[in-house]
């Protein structure tokens, strides 16, 4: 049978029952966008979340520690070891210490931190006034984050550049290399400030806190001259075999990516059940139209009809239903998931945040959500369509 006339067939079969027909796109369209609608929020915030934990080269990064071994130091011995080892292009430090703030009459705990710049952005952290401790030539420089700045005063935080906080310092002996030493009044002067506002955090050249004792390192972070993952596996076998802990970012999105595969899963659950129930009212359309036209199947038999254009017939109804409440699901979920963005972006950007992509609709899931509705109505219509063959044409006409 030619398949142009087998698609009209089918079509004019279906729109002799208009509303019949429309309910159930209907409830496929529900499910398909609900489907959309929930896993795009979730490839969204997935990517939102490794985007975070990846910024900038973070492929290319590897934090190198000491875990819980006591003997071990990172120092510039450490460094030079590092620079050794192939593909090695950069080693950066930092040393952590506690602090307290001093102002006029007021104080406060600050975590310190003694690094470079080139550290700072590495750890996805960027300037939003003023600039870095390394590209100053001020004597001391710092740069704060706006848990600080509240600490010195309700003023814009722009207005604290340039002003002088003075700190008492602890350096444990992990970092002095001796005993620990507690250092009074060191002054530093504000030259940039980050939009952070977690706890207090304070950043200072490594070489201006080394003057007060500090000799070795809280962490190294180690930057390799390739993102290829086998080479970067190398040369963390490479450090470890020096006794040292690394870290790697692709550890963690590995993890990231494990975790929300559960949470798409759980999330198209939820569109799946609506899915469920339209194939059901999809497959008792097809079932009561079958029984509606046994006179019309057993007359198409007589008249010389295959048992397989018969099968045809039924099959093409059933996925063009499944095409029709794909494409009409997709762009539903699409077009809602569209609108809840701008509707979130709308009452971020009102609350002093920026706009994000909360919900995601990559091609490849779109193209897959669109041929399993189509696969849903061939399967939900195997079964009229074997049934319809199955018709006896005599039988038929001598009951009817």
């Amino acid at each position: 049978m030619d398949k142009r006339f087998l698609v009209k067939f089918a079509f004019k079969n279906l729109m002799m029952h208009k509303s019949r027909t429309v309910l159930t796109v209907l409830g496929v369209t529900v499910g398909i966008a609900a489907i959309v609608f929930l896993v795009a929020f979730a490839f969204g915030i997935e990517k939102l979340v490794t985007g975070e934990v990846t910024k900038g080269n973070a492929y290319q990064l590897i934090d190198v520690g000491t875990g819980n071994i006591q003997a071990l130091r990172l120092n510039e011995d450490t460094i030079s070891q590092l620079k050794t080892i192939a593909q090695v292009k950069s080693v950066e430090p930092t040393v952590n210490l506690g602090a307290a703030a001093k102002v006029q009459d007021k104080a406060t705990d600050v975590t310190l931190s003694g690094t470079s710049d080139k550290y700072i952005e590495w750890s996805g952290i960027s300037t939003r006034w003023g600039t870095g401790i390394d590209s100053t030539r001020v004597e001391k420089p710092i740069i704060v984050n706006n848990a600080f700045v509240k600490f010195l005063g309700s003023r814009p935080p722009d207005q604290y550049i340039g002003q002088k906080v003075s700190f008492d310092i602890v350096i444990p002996k992990e970092i002095t290399g001796a005993e620990a030493t507690k250092a009074t009044d060191a002054q530093f002067e504000i030259v940039g400030i980050i939009q952070d506002t977690s706890v207090a955090t304070a950043y200072a050249r490594y070489a201006d806190v080394s003057e007060l004792g500090a000799k070795n390192f809280s962490q190294l972070k180690v930057e390799s001259s390739t993102q290829d993952k086998t080479k970067i596996d190398a040369i963390r076998k490479q450090i470890e075999n020096l006794g040292f802990k690394t870290q790697y970012v692709g550890d963690t999105v590995s993890q990231i990516e494990q975790i929300f595969q559960v949470f798409k899963i759980i999330l198209g659950s939820f569109g799946l059940i609506a899915l469920i129930v339209a194939a059901l009212g999809m497959f008792n359309t097809l079932t009561i139209s079958l029984l509606e036209r046994t006179k019309e199947v057993a007359l198409l038999k007589i008249l010389g009809m295959r048992r397989r254009d018969i099968s045809s017939i039924f099959l093409t109804e059933a996925i063009s239903i499944g095409v029709l409440g794909g494409i009409v699901g997709i762009i539903t979920g699409y077009l809602i998931g569209l609108g809840a963005n701008s509707l979130f972006n709308h009452f971020a950007t009102q609350a002093g945040g920026e706009s994000v992509l909360v919900f995601m609709f990559p091609l490849w899931f779109m193209i897959a959500m669109w041929a399993f509705a189509v696969l849903l109505g061939f399967f939900t219509g195997v079964y009229p369509a074997r049934r319809a063959t199955k018709i006896n044409a005599l039988d038929v006409l001598r009951y009817e």
